[in-house]
């Protein structure tokens, strides 16, 4: 680290005036309590007001490109279950070996018999055609992260459940973050992904329904122009 030294004269000061002016962002729209939370921001870089969905959903299994057309259910979580991706992978017909998301083996899997484990329960079945060594399941176990909540999600963050309080920057990996989880709330000032909509009045109403489940309420009250 370098320091930079400015020179300056005997008498710096010259007469003057200036003002300095709050502008409130208008976000917060009523009297109701608000109550926060902390989060951890799984990824993303987001402003104040982002709305925001939990990535708590239900374990998600996709197959490679597999010769066999065999697949996998009845997927359910252990105790000892990690965030992130196993990955299942045929060394016979009906062998798969199993690695968890730090890459370490788990017991193996035997195709058509259910798989009990600290991590994972789950089953393969055989299809019409049997697999070959190489075929390939991955089993992606949501992380309970908040991230900004789209419409389209499957992993559970779909479903809108708090708002961010100030800016947060996890463009280079999670980082804690601080969130709205009740409150009234001004809908023109929110900032939600656009597959819930192109302004106020498309997002509004479903958002507005989504939130009353959390003690959230959305209100249009004011436009969040800011004053002249």
């Amino acid at each position: 680290m370098t320091l930079t030294v400015n020179q300056i004269g005997d008498n710096p000061q010259q007469p003057g005036i200036y003002a300095e002016t709050y502008i409130p962002d208008q976000l917060i729209a009523g009297n109701m309590k608000l109550v926060t939370s902390n989060g951890i921001l799984g990824s993303g870089t987001l402003q104040r007001g982002a709305i925001l969905g939990q990535q708590t959903g239900t374990v998600v299994s996709a197959a490679g490109t597999n010769t066999g057309n065999g697949t996998i259910g009845s997927i359910t979580k252990g105790a000892a279950v990690q965030a992130g991706l196993y990955t299942l992978t045929a060394t016979s017909a009906t062998n798969f070996t199993v690695a968890g998301p730090d890459g370490l083996a788990l017991p193996n899997a035997t195709v058509g018999t259910a798989y009990v484990g600290a991590d994972l329960n789950f089953t393969i079945t055989a299809g019409g055609t049997a697999f070959v060594a190489g075929d390939e399941f991955t089993l992606n176990v949501p992380s309970g992260n908040y991230v900004l909540s789209k419409a389209t999600a499957q992993d559970g963050s779909q479903i809108p459940c708090a708002i961010l309080a100030d800016f947060s920057d996890a463009s280079g990996g999670a980082v804690a973050c601080g969130v709205y989880v009740m409150g009234e709330f001004n809908v023109n000032a929110i900032l939600p992904d656009a597959s819930w909509g192109a302004n106020a009045a498309a997002w509004g109403p479903t958002l507005t329904q989504m939130f009353r489940q959390f003690g959230i309420f959305l209100k249009s009250v004011q436009t969040a122009t800011d004053p002249t």
